[in-house]
């Protein structure tokens, strides 16, 4: 089940703290003569019909009931003071540079649009560093804290116990739920210690050796291999944007903090 997402609103955090516009005619209702914006409402609606969710009465209600709890809590931490404290004061400060951070990267994303060429060119690049001979791989593992854990893992495997069952006993990853199992993957998708192990084994086969990885030790299992067939370009328009926009954020980040100027920087 979804969760229902609530726009947060730097203003309507402080309402009852710092004060806030009466009741008027945009308001979705008022709490003690505070009132809480229509728009805010909308931006909510917004958010959860982006998320797959319908626009519903009942979705309306269940937003604007909660919006409303939240201006009652905020008037009371204001009645209590705790605004005033230490600890209120950094908290809130926190809040308002985080908001600012995403006003900024909204902002920056809406005038730096990605183009479709541009969408096109980075899918026709990842495809060719793929190859037209590359193969994926089913993975599943088993991570442990130390060696010995892993070791006695795969003792286990090798006598006979299901790699699945063992993952679940004994891997402290949280795929230990599924048996251990990763999925499809690329080599380049793989830390390269271990996509040079991985593309050595046949279907079926384990790793020889426990490896070390940060954290711990990992057993690794090659389930099935497969050539790696290019998705259409249309199926994953949406991770391309993503990445894209990722890669514009931490162009604009670095450009920025080049011009700044920085005391103390490590």
């Amino acid at each position: 089940m979804r969760k229902i997402i609530f726009a947060l609103s730097l203003a309507l955090l402080s309402q009852g703290v710092f004060g806030a516009p009466k009741a008027n005619l945009d308001a979705a209702a008022t709490v003690n003569g505070v009132a809480i914006p229509n728009a805010l409402i909308e931006r909510s609606i917004s958010l959860n019909v982006q998320q797959g969710k319908q626009d519903t009465p009942e979705l309306r209600q269940l937003i604007k009931e909660e919006f409303i709890n939240r201006e009652v809590l905020a008037q009371q931490a204001a009645k209590l003071g705790l605004d005033k404290t230490p600890e209120g004061q950094a908290a809130f400060a926190e809040m308002k540079h985080n908001f600012m951070v995403e006003l900024f990267l909204a902002d920056y994303d809406k005038r730096h649009p990605i183009s479709d060429s541009a969408l096109k060119a980075e899918y026709d690049r990842q495809i060719a560093a793929i190859g037209d001979s590359a193969y994926e791989y089913r993975l599943s593992h088993i991570v442990t804290k130390t060696e010995t854990d892993a070791r006695n893992a795969m003792a286990r495997v090798k006598k006979g116990e299901a790699f699945s069952k063992v993952a679940k006993d004994a891997s402290i990853d949280p795929s230990a739920k599924d048996g251990g199992a990763l999925g499809w993957l690329l080599p380049s998708q793989i830390v390269p210690a271990i996509a040079n192990v991985v593309v050595n084994l046949n279907e079926g086969g384990m790793a020889a050796a426990p490896i070390e990885i940060p954290g711990g030790w990992q057993v690794i299992r090659l389930e099935e291999k497969r050539q790696f067939k290019a998705p259409k370009y249309d199926d994953v328009i949406p991770q391309l944007r993503a990445g894209l926009l990722q890669q514009q954020r931490l162009e604009a980040i670095k450009k920025l903090r080049e011009s700044a100027k920085v005391i103390g920087n490590i």
